[in-house]
């Protein structure tokens, strides 16, 4: 799968959470515990794909959940990955896709 950047990528998502993945992981070797947070945004022109990672305890009772209106510059977290696909272009194949790719837990990269 190829995928291109473009002007977009540089863009804030804004929109509703039409889909979201949030899991928790923790390892006895590791301090901290790990969270991935993966989201499906539909925004007026198009679908955003997002990926968080993070380690900070303080945010994960605070992630936004499915249903959930957002606007990047105002959650308070920092998407790691994200890619925009147009609403015509867009397919249910590509967010599992995303999923696949960019789930991340620790011991391995997913499940």
């Amino acid at each position: 799968m190829t995928t291109t950047v473009s002007s977009r990528a540089f863009q804030f998502v804004r929109g509703k959470i039409i889909d979201a993945q949030v899991k928790v992981s923790v390892d006895a070797t590791r301090p901290l515990p790990l969270v991935c947070a993966l989201y499906a945004v539909e925004s007026a022109d198009g679908v955003w794909l997002c990926a968080y990672y993070g380690a900070n305890r303080s945010v994960f009772d605070f992630l936004p959940q499915k249903g959930a209106g957002i606007e990047e510059t105002q959650l308070g977290i920092a998407f790691r990955s994200k890619r925009f696909i147009p609403k015509d272009q867009y397919r249910p194949e590509q967010w599992e896709e995303f999923k696949k790719l960019n789930f991340m837990a620790y011991g391995g990269h997913g499940d």
